[in-house]
């Protein structure tokens, strides 16, 4: 009979077995002239995500194709070696980390009507984008910093002087590192609504009331930058485990995924789900006509596009052919508590009717563990270290980040490394469904 497979040792971290101290120790503050702390940091939690591996033997029915697919997928992964770059913390990701929480913990002063915009003020702007008259880029309701924009120099300092509620017409060039390659150094026009605009004061960084309201024990600025360097080296750790993730998966997809037959009815789900959440729904508030979405959604979806929700689709259908190979499963216990990390606001006695009103949702959180679980088997099946060179920051670039004042602390502002929107890996909160849209 055969045994159960074995859950893999530790990883290795720059090779020091997990677990180990780092040269050099944290016996205090961990170091910022390096990325040993948060490599180790991660090694930790690679470590913990493997512990949630199911260790079951193969389940006994499971029909032909989605057997031969998991197969063809465990016995690529074992050969994948993935070196992650674990960035260090620098002074100036602090500094960056005591200025978020400085926003968060701020007060806000609303412009009157008719009183010009000035610079470094947030506005909430309705906005389109168009390159030879065809939109590219939607946004409803936003709120952006009047500042530089490394994307879109120029676009929010064009509305210093103007008094809201008013509009504009802004015409530019886009710059060569514009994220979108066949958009780079294109002449696009913008439709802007101004909303309204506020002032936002901040409290100074050493003041014991802001110190206080960061819900942390520091008493002066030098203690908070030490906590904080600690809380972004297990962010950043996480983060790199995410990478892992999402490495993991596109190395796949490129060993074995590229050739399989995937449905184009989901493919093209996932096209029009992509094209709604990053311009569609925008597009649909403001009122543009149903002619003109059909045409953004017709120019959205070129061959970069397909080729991205192809892989994203074989992503989901890998990892649930995995899941169903090796016997994973997910009770309504394990549910429930996804729901109450996913919603701490939601009473515990109140997501049972909540899951039971929503049977989808229910469904999709089912789905959701499972696949996780399965990537952790995968990821246990591959070599990974946390010691790899940092690559070209080309991820989960937008040209329109919002105004971070009103919100938590984003772990893209912190520098981390992180996977681009648009992968299994986070979007398993919404695989695609089995029927077209």
């Amino acid at each position: 009979m055969a045994q159960p497979p074995k859950k893999p040792g530790p990883p290795s971290v720059r090779g020091r077995p997990q677990g180990a101290p780092a040269p050099g120790g944290r016996g205090g503050a961990p170091q910022q002239n390096d990325g040993r702390a948060v490599s180790l940091e991660a090694g930790k939690a690679l470590q913990r995500v493997l512990d949630t591996a199911p260790n079951a033997a193969v389940a006994a029915k499971v029909d032909g194709p989605k057997r031969a697919a998991a197969e063809k997928v465990l016995a690529a992964a074992a050969g994948i070696d993935l070196h992650i770059a674990a960035l260090p913390i620098s002074p100036g990701l602090v500094a960056q980390r005591v200025e978020e929480l400085r926003r968060m913990v701020s007060i806000t002063e609303p412009r009157a009507f008719g009183q010009a915009i000035q610079a470094g003020d947030e506005v909430e702007l309705d906005l389109l984008g168009y390159i030879d008259g065809k939109l590219f880029l939607a946004q409803q309701a936003g709120w952006f910093d009047v500042g530089p924009n490394v994307f879109l120099p120029g676009l929010f300092e064009s509305l210093i002087g103007i008094a809201p509620p008013d509009n504009a017409v802004v015409q530019m060039r886009l710059p060569e590192h514009y994220p979108v390659a066949e958009q780079r150094g294109q002449v696009a026009a913008f439709a802007i609504t101004v909303r309204r605009a506020q002032k936002r004061i901040l409290p100074p960084a050493d003041h014991p009331i802001f110190l206080a309201l960061t819900a942390r024990t520091a008493k002066t600025r030098a203690e908070l930058e030490v906590l904080l360097v600690d809380e972004l080296t297990q962010e950043r750790a996480r983060l790199c485990v995410d990478e892992a993730k999402l490495s993991l998966l596109r190395e796949l997809y490129i060993k074995v995924g590229v050739d399989d037959e995937v449905p184009e009815e989901l493919v093209e789900e996932e096209l029009r789900r992509r094209w709604k959440q990053h311009i569609g729904d925008a597009l649909a508030l403001q009122g543009v006509s149903v002619d003109e979405q059909k045409r953004s959604l017709a120019d959205y979806s070129n061959p970069a596009q397909r080729a991205e929700a192809r892989r994203t689709v074989w992503e989901h259908r890998c990892l649930e052919a995995v899941a169903e190979h090796q016997g994973i499963e997910a009770n309504d216990g394990e549910v429930h508590k996804m729901v109450e990390q996913l919603a701490p606001d939601i009473r515990k006695g109140d997501i049972e009717g909540l899951l039971y009103q929503h049977a989808a949702l229910a469904k999709d959180l089912v789905k959701t563990l499972r696949q996780h679980r399965a990537l952790a088997v995968l990821l246990g099946r591959a070599k990974v270290a946390f010691d790899g060179t940092p690559k070209p920051v080309d991820k989960l670039l937008t040209p329109l980040p919002t105004a971070t004042g009103s919100g938590s602390a984003s772990p893209a502002g912190s520098g981390a490394v992180r996977p681009t929107a648009d992968t299994a890996v986070r979007g398993l909160k919404r695989p695609p469904s089995k029927t077209p849209a």
